[in-house]
């Protein structure tokens, strides 16, 4: 009985605060990690996701995203309709674990490195930092990485990036990623790539080494961008992909143009989806903003 009602007033508590459930879903984990979650990052308890305003962070997957070079293309077929089967089931016919709105796991980069099915939870809610680039590629052009001095100004200007917490650089390549969706749409589909000058331009990202201090002083989960990912185009090596996957985090890709209506600090993001036991996925993410 005692247990009955301990167990009661704990999930009263979870039920009362979904933040009180990030701190403790992720207490045991963290503790391995390095990462804190003793309270919540300061700037950030403003922001309860029960009443905040909600922002799709994805893009719709379809058969005319823009893929990565190399990458399977995404086809599907309708295999049996309501008129004859009386339910819809769709097939897909080809599809790339990293196409569309993704996460990577550590398995994607690191041999015997963990898989999406034995991550844990602490990439399901996350204190989220974005970092706008929009204006220095309208000036200078999107071939340039973050430096560690780079993130260290932004610190200055907006407040610490929290422990535990989901780094996203907003370059605006989400929006060419959206209307190059539309315009194959309109052309029947067919225009797997956008043209030249789109979102396949020269695109910025953080270096290893920037991803490096994240994750060491920063303790955070997640590095991502609304790019291909968290790397510049110049970066053959993929530096600060295999860099987060080394670390035990994970990377967010192809994130959606809704992420330019999140503030820079003080928001939260929700990361959820299929966990097959492979080296990423599709995922839906939802912003929590004032």
């Amino acid at each position: 009985m005692v247990h009955t009602v301990a167990r009661r007033g704990a999930l009263a508590a979870l039920a009362a605060s979904p933040l009180a459930f990030w701190l403790t879903s992720g207490s045991a984990q963290a503790a391995g990690s390095g990462r804190s979650r003793s309270r919540i990052p300061r700037g950030y308890s403003g922001v309860d996701p029960r009443t905040a305003t909600r922002v799709p962070l994805w893009q719709e997957l379809s058969e005319t995203n823009p893929i990565f070079e190399g990458d399977p293309e995404f086809t599907s077929k309708i295999f049996t309709t309501i008129p004859e089967s009386g339910y819809l089931l769709e097939q897909i016919t080809s599809l790339g674990t990293h196409t569309g709105t993704h996460i990577s796991a550590p398995a994607h980069f690191v041999e015997g490195a963990k898989y999406l099915s034995e991550l844990s939870e602490d990439w399901t809610l996350m204190p989220l930092a974005v970092i706008d680039v929009r204006t220095r590629i309208e000036r200078d052009g999107g071939d340039f990485s973050l430096e560690v001095a780079d993130l260290k100004r932004w610190e200055k200007r907006n407040g610490a990036i929290p422990a535990g917490g989901c780094v996203l650089l907003l370059t605006g390549f989400a929006e060419i990623f959206s209307a190059a969706v539309a315009k194959s749409a309109a052309h029947g589909g067919k225009a797997k790539h956008p043209a030249p000058g789109s979102y396949f331009d020269p695109a910025p990202g953080f270096t290893g080494d920037a991803a490096g201090w994240l994750f060491d002083h920063r303790s955070i989960a997640a590095l991502g961008s609304d790019t291909f990912g968290p790397d510049a185009t110049s970066d053959e090596d993929f530096s600060a992909t295999l860099t987060s996957l080394q670390k035990g985090g994970i990377t967010v890709e192809n994130v959606g143009p809704g992420l330019a209506s999140m503030r820079a600090h003080g928001d939260w993001v929700s990361i959820n989806g299929a966990r097959p036991r492979f080296s990423g996925f599709q995922m839906g993410i939802t912003g929590f903003t004032k």
